[in-house]
């Protein structure tokens, strides 16, 4: 890294600390130079008393210095711990305002390439962790800035005596700030070396932790292998890290040494010419204390400008992260139909569609082969559609292109809506549980009297929530609750409810899938209720819901196959034929059939 990114980066961290908490940065800065000039006028008094008691001055004139002295280091200590709580405060500020980024960076990415790409999983990973080098800035840059205050007076005091020392000193902190700033760039370089090493080990701290695989980890008996390979990732980051250290630390032990060296020769020049008689006795205190006050101001610049250096490091892949946000949205917004198109290549969206694809395709990035080829399918207003096929067929896949959560790789996806973005409401297979109350389940922060949370919950047949709508639904919390799997899929049909107004398209993954016989003709019912208001897609392996909807709609290997009707798919004797006679077969009497 140059100097030049160094300073950018120190720039854009310390905008950032500035917009963070302006106020606590300048009582920061102005503490930071009263506490740092106090050290020196304490040293000057210091030597003045000296050279009062050797001259037998008068009692008053000494009972003068020493009030001014103890007054002194009395409102040094005071700024010190007012000061402490200021850098604190500017410290968390900081922390707070660069997770709130991240996350929000993370939170808003517009596809799903942030959790998909490993590259880029890493960088978030590694800005997160970031957030917490980038706090622990201010306490480094605080004690570099109070060393370099401390020094300046003593610097041009000793000037003075000798010309030279100043130089010396500053000849003798250059080596020693150098290497610090090589060692703490290795180190930085071992961690982004080691992202992975980080993602992996976030991974199975996870499933060692997490109440969703706690039960299968102990049936399973996984533990103890899990616990090994995570010591084994960790070991290795360690010890990378630790030879980088351990090599790094005797370097800057002997530039330390030498550093410290330089002292030697300023203190020889002031103790001979004590002892020629040209300094006096409080000349003599007064340049001694000058330089073990110079030792204490190059030592924490030393140790901390390296740790600033560090911070500079920790600064790119936040801007990384950053920089890689505001592309994917730029390509989002490139992706988008522009106003006076109305559509994309300046076609005009079908009016009798919801939504129009035109040979789409799409492939997952590093996969084998694509989820989806050139799939033309248009969905008109308020029709109902069954998306059926074998598993990985690319039944999914079409339902993450129609709610945005990836563009298409080829072809053109075009909504009625445009050129305003569609707003898509569904169920996935992998729906979300929240470990929050059942109004944050439901993405109804504004509900009030709870009423509508209540309408929907019941119509899901889930009357028992409907009075501890504010209660957790997670064991982890005091006074929570967790819910069986057909609960929480029912909850999950219920969030699609309480959104279903403001829809353009509904899709359903799987909706009934872990629900009883009994549930599951409820539900079906109340969906294929809501279908009639909506667009809707249904994905469903259970054949028996697709004789009630407009049109099915059969992928295989991720092109569409059959298109129809319920009854003309079953009279062309195709893919679906094949299908529904295959789940139909266990619901017949079968005599001859072995149990």
């Amino acid at each position: 890294m140059t100097a030049r990114q160094i300073v950018a980066n120190l720039y854009e961290v310390l905008s950032l600390l500035w917009h963070a908490a302006p106020r606590a940065m300048c009582l920061a800065l102005a503490s930071n130079l009263v506490v740092g000039a106090i050290p020196a006028l304490l040293l000057y008094i210091n030597a003045q008393l000296i050279g009062r008691l050797s001259s037998n001055a008068g009692v008053a004139a000494v009972m003068a210095l020493v009030f001014s002295y103890f007054l002194l280091g009395g409102c040094h200590d005071g700024l010190n711990a007012i000061s402490s709580f200021v850098v604190d405060t500017l410290e968390d500020a900081a922390k707070v305002r660069l997770k709130g980024q991240v996350n929000a960076i993370v939170s808003t990415y517009p596809d799903l390439s942030i959790h998909e790409d490993a590259q880029l999983r890493e960088t978030a990973l590694l800005a997160a962790a970031a957030s917490d080098e980038i706090g622990d800035l201010v306490q480094h840059l605080y004690a570099v800035c109070l060393g370099t205050v401390m020094m300046t007076p003593i610097l041009v005091i000793t000037a003075h005596t000798a010309w030279w020392i100043p130089l010396l000193m500053l000849a003798g902190m250059t080596p020693a700030v150098y290497c610090r700033a090589r060692a703490e760039r290795e180190s930085w370089d071992v961690r982004e070396r080691h992202a992975g090493t980080f993602n992996a080990l976030r991974i199975v701290e996870r499933v060692l932790t997490q109440p969703e695989y706690a039960k299968d980890l102990r049936v399973y008996r996984m533990q103890q292998d899990l616990l090994a390979g995570w010591r084994h990732r960790y070991k290795t980051y360690l010890d990378s890290m630790r030879r980088v250290r351990t090599r790094n630390a005797l370097k800057l032990a002997g530039t330390s040494i030498a550093a410290s060296g330089c002292l030697a020769i300023p203190l020889y020049v002031v103790v001979a010419g004590c002892a020629a008689g040209r300094f006096t006795i409080a000349e003599l205190a007064f340049l001694l204390g000058a330089l073990v006050q110079l030792k204490d101001g190059l030592a924490a610049i030393i140790y901390n400008v390296g740790d600033v250096l560090r911070v500079s490091y920790a600064a790119r892949p936040l801007r990384a992260l950053t920089a890689a946000h505001l592309a994917a949205r730029q390509r989002d917004r490139a992706s988008q139909p522009t106003p006076d198109g109305g559509g994309i290549d300046g076609v005009a969206a079908p009016a009798a569609s919801s939504v129009s694809l035109r040979g789409v395709s799409l492939h997952y990035r590093d996969a084998a082969r694509p989820a989806l080829v050139d799939v033309d399918l248009e969905i008109a207003p308020r029709e109902s559609i069954a998306v059926v096929g074998e598993n990985g067929a690319g039944k999914t896949s079409l339902l993450k292109l129609l709610s945005g959560l990836y563009q298409p790789t080829a072809g053109t996806l075009r909504w009625a809506t445009e050129p305003a973005p569609p707003r898509v409401v569904g169920l996935f297979q992998d729906f979300a549980r929240f470990p929050f109350d059942v109004i944050a389940n439901l993405g109804m922060p504004d509900e009030r009297d709870g009423s509508r949370a209540r309408a929907h919950l019941r119509a899901v047949g889930l009357d028992s929530l409907s009075t501890r709508l504010t209660q957790p639904l997670t064991s982890e919390m005091a006074d929570g609750v967790d819910l069986s799997g057909g609960q929480w899929q029912r909850l999950a049909i219920a969030r699609v409810l309480a959104h279903a107004d403001e829809a353009d398209l509904l899709f359903f993954d799987e909706p009934t899938s872990a629900l009883d016989p009994e549930f599951e003709a409820e539900i079906m019912r109340l969906i294929l209720r809501i279908a009639r208001r909506r667009s809707t897609v249904i994905v469903s392996h259970r054949l028996a819901l697709t004789r009630f909807v407009d049109r099915i709609v059969v992928l295989e290997q991720g092109r569409i196959v059959e298109t129809g009707s319920h009854d003309a798919l079953l009279a062309r004797d195709g893919k679906y034929a094949r299908m529904f006679r295959s789940q139909a077969q266990f619901y017949q009497a079968q005599p001859d059939t072995p149990m």
